[in-house]
């Protein structure tokens, strides 16, 4: 048989968004894509659409969750003697998920759930003694804010050794905060010059999953999306499932922007010899920035606006842009910065609010412009959440 040296095309979201909701809508017997599944969704992002459904079948996930189980064991993140805080949001796979994975990896898991207080979340790490905490990262923040809030006596009694994030990419200004707040081994971690920029180091097994690191396609340039780069370079992550059988997963854009290292020394002198071969290193920097959104007669890159963000005397944990029309004043578009910073008191270096008000409206380059306006929030909860995942979205726009 002569083999065919056509290769599949990428799959694209919008592409996948018409041709599932026209499956999930199909409840005839002969649809097998509806039959025997696990369920999971996927937020409308920066288009704020209607979540993306995900079907995988049941049998085949159980599979793959005992297969993360077993990898997370393998590179030592999860030891028998671990107690576990799942504070992730409850469905929406997420609980479930990342509880089975753990168990399969030998931790002893208490499910909070993203609905349990900050205050009853501390009560257990100290009731029960947790040394690892998981979660999504803004649910971390929340909860690590809460901690540095009280008195010593209380707070020496949370003892976090070890820190699952998910969700959302973990920007160096939460890291540090996490550090800080958590007096543990986690302070012993050192970054080097390219996880210096909120890039984060995955390792993954080469038998359950196929990646490719492509270039990227610009306004600025004609190459398509379809070109590997050289090994160590950043390009667009493409990813293909070799566990999904059954509504498979082939050649998927993910739109995060990433690169592909071979496993460091380190790493390998600390796992099992025979599984060495079969793992790789992914390090993600998180969603393509090259796009840029317009308001009023200006366009704002989003890499340039995650540069300033990221200042260090601003004291950022986190952010959100707000675009919608003025209320009360037609055509007239709006912009609302909201804005949540670390207020634990501890940095000298950081602006007085009034001074990071006038510096962000600065660089927006808006300073008199009544319809753009900056607030300082006081909790997560304050920011617009998604309402799958509940990750505080980086732009809104309502119009």
């Amino acid at each position: 048989m002569k083999r065919s040296n056509n290769i599949q095309s990428l799959t694209r979201r919008t592409l996948s968004f018409s041709v599932i909701e026209t499956l999930a809508a199909d409840d005839s017997p002969e649809n097998t894509f509806r039959q025997s599944s696990y369920t999971s969704v996927t937020g409308g992002g920066w288009s704020r659409g209607v979540p993306m459904l995900f079907l995988t079948d049941s049998a085949e996930n159980r599979r793959q969750r005992e297969s993360i189980g077993a990898l997370i064991e393998a590179v030592g993140i999860v030891r028998p003697t671990d107690w576990i805080l799942n504070i992730h949001v409850s469905g929406y796979f997420s609980l479930d998920l990342l509880t089975d994975a753990l168990e399969y990896a030998g931790g002893t898991i208490l499910c909070a759930g993203g609905d349990m207080s900050a205050e009853l979340a501390t009560k257990t790490l100290r009731q029960y003694r947790c040394n690892f905490l998981t979660g999504p990262v803004t649910e971390l923040i929340k909860l690590s804010r809460h901690i540095s809030s009280l008195p010593p006596d209380i707070r020496s009694q949370v003892r976090i050794t070890k820190i699952l994030y998910t969700s959302e990419s973990l920007l160096q200004s939460q890291r540090g905060l996490l550090m800080e707040i958590f007096n543990s081994p986690l302070t012993d971690h050192v970054e080097d010059a390219d996880t210096a920029h909120d890039g984060a180091d995955f390792i993954y097994d080469t038998r359950a999953m196929h990646v490719e690191i492509l270039t990227r396609s610009s306004s600025e340039s004609n190459s398509p999306l379809n070109q590997p780069v050289a090994v160590g370079n950043s390009g667009a992550i493409v990813l293909t499932s070799l566990q999904r059988l059954r509504n498979p997963l082939v050649r998927y854009n993910s739109g995060d922007i990433g690169s592909l290292h071979l496993l460091p020394a380190k790493a390998q002198s600390q796992i099992a010899p025979e599984r060495v071969p079969y793992l790789r290193l992914l390090r993600i920097y998180g969603r393509d920035k090259q796009f840029s959104f317009n308001w009023g007669s200006n366009y704002f890159h989003y890499d340039t606006i995650h540069k300033m963000m990221q200042t260090e005397e601003f004291g950022i944990l986190q952010r959100q842009i707000l675009l919608s029309w003025e209320q009360g004043v037609q055509g007239v578009e709006s912009m609302e910065v909201c804005i949540l910073r670390d207020s634990s008191g501890t940095k000298d270096s950081v602006l007085p609010e009034d001074e990071l008000v006038a510096q962000v409206k600065f660089s927006f380059l808006v300073i008199t412009n009544p319809y753009f306006r900056v607030v300082i929030v006081n909790d997560v909860n304050d920011f617009e959440r998604s309402g799958t995942g509940r990750k505080v979205t980086r732009v809104v726009d309502r119009r």
